[in-house]
C-alpha cells in the first residue's frame, strides 16, 4: 500500500478514535471537509503544517500521526502472518490456532 493511502488511513483511525466526524476535524485544522476526505482516502497528502494541526487536534506527538507501520492491506497482513507461522515452533502454532479460532468462531 502506498504511503499516501497509509497516512490517510492513519489520520482516519485517529479521527475515529477521537470520536470526530470528518467535518469536525476539518474545522479544527481549518481545511475543507472535501480536502479532509481526500486526505483520508489517500488522494492527497496533508501539508506539514496540517500534520502538526492533526497532532494538536488528537493531543498526540507528530510522530504518532506519522506512525503508519501497522497500516497494511489484508494481503500484506496475511503474508506476514504466514511467514510468522512458518518460523514458529509447535507451541506457538498451537497457541496461534487457539487464538484465531477463538476470534473467528
Amino acid at each position: 500500500m502506498e504511503v499516501k493511502k497509509r497516512l490517510g488511513k492513519r489520520i482516519q483511525e485517529l479521527r475515529i478514535k477521537n470520536n470526530l466526524k470528518q467535518s469536525e476535524l476539518a474545522e479544527k485544522i481549518d481545511i475543507a471537509t472535501k480536502s479532509q476526505s481526500c486526505i483520508e482516502t489517500g488522494k492527497n497528502y496533508p501539508t506539514a503544517e496540517n500534520i502538526e494541526k492533526y497532532a494538536k487536534a488528537f493531543n498526540v506527538d507528530v510522530a504518532e500521526v506519522l506512525d503508519i507501520g501497522h497500516i497494511k492491506t489484508s494481503d500484506e497482513l496475511l503474508s506476514e502472518m504466514i511467514e510468522m507461522l512458518k518460523s514458529a515452533d509447535e507451541n506457538e502454532i498451537v497457541t496461534s490456532y487457539r487464538v484465531l479460532k477463538g476470534i473467528l468462531h
